[in-house]
């Protein structure tokens, strides 16, 4: 699954997400006095969140159901001089008999579940892999998003030569995105790739219903910066909580 995926993944500047996105979590942990020992990064894909995680001393772990995104992830964690454990599990039924102070869940990962009851299981397993007290963080494309930003055709070129065209269409609660990548060899040419995914997203109320049934405490909506917002504002949403 996603081997072409996971080929192109961080040549086509994916990973630099997580990058960003690791010292707002950092700064938001410091903010709460939350300092975890140990993390699980579930649908970790190329594993750049664990790394960086790693690399500022915590216990990190990665969690994905293709073989192929772990690959990768392990050719980074050696290049980065990290010691990063990886998991091949689906990211709604997953058992690994340990739990942890941390749990993350980013890049809209979990609008790739299509169906609500999927994204319950997801969080049912989250809940049962975290230490008392333990946090939850997890961002989601929401409905305003893939209803408002999601029909478009973009083109973008790389510095090192390599183009990118997406074309995505929205049919309200749910949208797709078709990825054709154009990635430049030494010789001049270029390798063609093709992928289609679809997400899916739910009302930000019925995520946080769902979270408190479960036995999540202290559920909160925030901004990338973990700033708290209009939450009608949002297209991309991060949710925090403590088991």
């Amino acid at each position: 699954m996603y081997e072409q995926f996971a080929r192109f993944y961080d040549k086509l500047g994916w990973g630099e997400y997580a990058k960003s996105l690791w010292p707002l979590i950092v700064e938001y942990m410091n903010s709460i006095n939350f300092k975890p020992e140990n993390m699980l990064d579930v649908a970790c894909g190329t594993g750049v969140l664990a790394i960086m995680a790693s690399r500022d001393g915590i216990k990190a772990e990665g969690l994905d159901i293709s073989s192929e995104m772990l690959e990768q992830a392990k050719k980074n964690a050696i290049e980065a001089g990290v010691n990063v454990v990886y998991h091949q599990c689906d990211m709604c039924d997953f058992d690994l008999n340990k739990k942890y102070d941390l749990i993350t869940c980013t890049f809209d990962a979990i609008n790739h579940l299509r169906t609500f009851e999927q994204w319950v299981s997801m969080f049912k397993c989250v809940k049962k892999h975290l230490n008392s007290s333990g946090l939850f963080i997890f961002d989601m494309n929401t409905l305003k998003d893939l209803r408002e930003n999601w029909n478009n055709i973009k083109v973008k070129k790389h510095p090192r030569g390599d183009y990118l065209i997406s074309k995505s269409i929205s049919f309200g609660d749910m949208a797709c995105v078709t990825f054709t990548a154009f990635i430049k060899k030494e010789n001049g040419l270029f390798e063609g790739y093709e992928e289609s995914i679809m997400e899916v997203s739910f009302p930000l109320e019925k995520v946080v219903a769902s979270l408190k049934d479960i036995g999540f405490t202290n559920v909160t909506i925030t901004n990338r910066h973990f700033k708290l917002v209009e939450t009608e504002s949002l297209d991309r949403a991060f949710i925090s909580c403590r088991a």
